[in-house]
């Protein structure tokens, strides 16, 4: 799945020129961040069907998390339309419609990321990877289509958007097997039960900030190149950073298998053995790409994007090491997020703070915007760290 998802980036690439593939980056980048709150109730989805035992319960929060959804994915439609021209100008398009496609993708992605996120929940691996693989190759194949039909920045996006509606109906068919299915007097028009939705709305917002920031974390570099430098520039970036962020495609599902299996009523050492094995799968699978980025940049970047993006290639070892260590983080905050330990969400807070402040004040060139995030992402760590192992110090020095 990882690597469909990456392969749709250098295929678009070479279909595209460099200005228009700066565009779909960006795009890419926004869709990350708009539909970070699905993301996020996907992952309390995920918390709620692995802990609660309890069907019909487990059912209805699951149906009103959705309806909320819903609600904002909407709102967030209507804000494009009614804002399209001036993300326009902001942002340097040649067009204000693939924001509103981009908006209407997130809304088909609502019924895809519950069921989804309760398959996984489920422990259903490889349902979920089915459904998403059929995402990916189809977001490959539309998007080609549409692209070759000339519809540039439109067709690219649009393809995420028929990929979303396909895949939606391999996984709903799965999720109602699985035992997804509406409560009892539950439809789209009743009041949620907020006695039932008051703790996850809590979790939510934690984990809310935290995947906001995370998020933003593996794609701020972009928007920021995309403002602060010219549309030929922030195109030859976006190629660059294409190949970099393979680091984070590897390792991403790592982190999206280790959260559902984190439980809560299981002891601190069965959670801790889960976080160790995942950093093994992580060092195993990260660092020899990292390696490889390092050692020959120029060969890779050629041999993925085309010669047109040679120039840039001496900025892929640092931002590889930048992708990776956000990476880690972004195993050590789904660990901490699927304990509900709501102190990760001010530690993240902190170290995207460094990471925004250094590229705000030092974006004189490509290569400063890269050393912001790095040294922000490892801000973010060392807080990480430190906290934890006070914490672990602390709670074996009562053992004693």
């Amino acid at each position: 799945m990882g690597a469909l998802n990456y392969v749709y980036y250098p295929i678009l690439g070479r279909m595209l020129p460099p200005t228009v593939f700066g565009e779909v980056q960006t795009l890419v980048s926004f869709f990350l961040q708009l539909s970070i709150f699905l993301s996020v109730l996907g992952l309390v989805t995920v918390n709620v069907s692995t802990n609660y035992d309890d069907e019909l319960k487990r059912n209805r929060v699951i149906f009103d998390l959705e309806r909320i959804a819903l609600v904002v994915s909407l709102g967030l439609l209507g804000l494009s339309i009614v804002f399209a021209n001036q993300l326009q100008i902001f942002f340097r398009f040649n067009d204000s419609l693939p924001f509103v496609v981009l908006a209407l993708a997130i809304v088909v992605s609502v019924p895809f990321t519950f069921r989804g996120a309760f398959v996984r929940g489920r422990h259903g691996f490889g349902v979920a990877s089915v459904s998403n693989l059929i995402a990916s190759a189809a977001k490959i194949i539309f998007s080609v289509v549409f692209v070759a039909l000339g519809l540039s920045t439109v067709g690219a996006i649009g393809g995420v958007v028929m990929a979303q509606l396909t895949a939606l109906i391999y996984i709903a068919y799965w999720a109602q097997r699985m035992g997804l299915f509406r409560a009892p007097g539950v439809h789209w028009a009743s009041r949620p039960d907020m006695s039932l939705l008051g703790p996850e709305l809590k979790y939510a917002g934690m984990v809310l900030v935290t995947s906001l920031l995370i998020t933003l974390q593996f794609s701020i570099d972009i928007l920021v190149v995309k403002h602060y430098f010219d549309a030929h520039t922030a195109g030859l970036y976006a190629g660059i950073a294409t190949v970099a962020r393979i680091i984070f495609f590897l390792t991403g599902s790592i982190a999206q298998v280790l959260m559902p299996s984190v439980k809560l009523k299981n002891t601190t050492l069965e959670n801790r053995a889960l976080l160790k094995k995942s950093f093994l799968l992580l060092a195993a699978t990260g660092i020899p790409t990292l390696l490889l980025f390092v050692i020959a940049p120029k060969a890779i970047v050629h041999l993925l994007m085309g010669g047109a993006y040679d120039d840039y290639a001496h900025l892929l070892p640092m931002l590889s090491v930048a992708i990776f260590a956000v990476a880690i983080t972004n195993l050590v905050v789904s660990y901490y997020m699927a304990l509900r330990r709501y102190w990760i969400a001010i530690v993240v807070v902190a170290g995207a703070s460094v990471t925004y402040i250094l590229m705000v004040s030092h974006h004189g060139s490509l290569m400063s915007v890269i050393e912001g995030l790095l040294l922000g992402s490892l801000s973010m760590l060392l807080l990480i760290a430190g906290i934890s192992g006070s914490s672990w110090i602390k709670n074996r020095g009562k053992r004693a």
